[in-house]
């Protein structure tokens, strides 16, 4: 399905069809992208290990790199063909405690999480430069804009993404699209398909591969 036919599955289902409809094009967009944002925080569908964010160059002396802001996190890694181990920076300290004020230069061997937000720290500290090889889970690459633009899951996948459009249309308070039961019920439709939300704070945990603060809430 793309966004025009997501919108028109919307609007037969809700029965808030054109030409005065309650929920107008603009926002019922806003709605299908968060409804693949929230599919893929929930049941993690988008692996890649060919996009340019796979790709991360650095430079001699580098201590970190960036990840794109759509990386959740890290499946595996190579330097120079070779796997390197992603650490988070707690498992670091143990296996090498000081390892940060280390002055060794080499091809890097392991890249550490939990330092900085959306950064990889590199040790040891690159001699010359080179590139990595990433294999991430991520976050849609682009937004829903234009009519015949797809999300990136599965094409099976993408009627329960209207399940969330109408929930929010149903959530809104103070119009006539407003039902409290009706919204009850999407939402549980698409958490069938995707599953339930985790916390912020449990997606974190997950990401950094934290051991020290307290794990995720029930």
């Amino acid at each position: 399905m793309n966004l025009q036919e997501m919108i028109q599955l919307y609007r037969a289902q809700a029965d808030d069809a054109e030409p005065d409809p309650l929920c107008r094009d603009p926002i019922l967009t806003i709605y299908a992208n968060e409804a693949q944002e929230e599919a893929c925080r929930r049941a993690q569908l988008l692996r890649d290990s060919t996009s340019p964010m796979c790709k991360v160059a650095f430079a001699a002396g580098d201590e970190s790199v960036a990840l794109a802001p759509q990386v959740v996190c890290v499946l595996r890694a190579f330097v120079a063909g070779q796997a390197v181990e992603v650490l988070n920076v707690e498992e670091m300290d143990c296996a090498m405690p000081g390892w940060q004020f280390q002055e060794r230069q080499d091809v890097p061997q392991r890249l550490i999480t939990g330092m900085t937000t959306g950064r990889l720290h590199l040790w040891p500290t690159p001699a010359a430069a080179g590139e990595i090889r990433l294999t991430v889970q991520r976050l849609p690459l682009k937004p829903l804009r234009c009519d015949i633009d797809k999300p990136e899951i599965r094409p099976e996948l993408h009627k329960a993404l209207v399940e969330w459009m109408l929930y929010r249309a149903y959530s809104t308070q103070d119009t006539e699209l407003y039902n409290d039961a009706k919204a009850a019920v999407c939402l549980r439709r698409f958490e069938e398909e995707f599953g339930r939300k985790a916390s912020g704070r449990n997606e974190e945990w997950v990401r950094s591969r934290e051991v020290a603060v307290p794990g995720p809430l029930a």
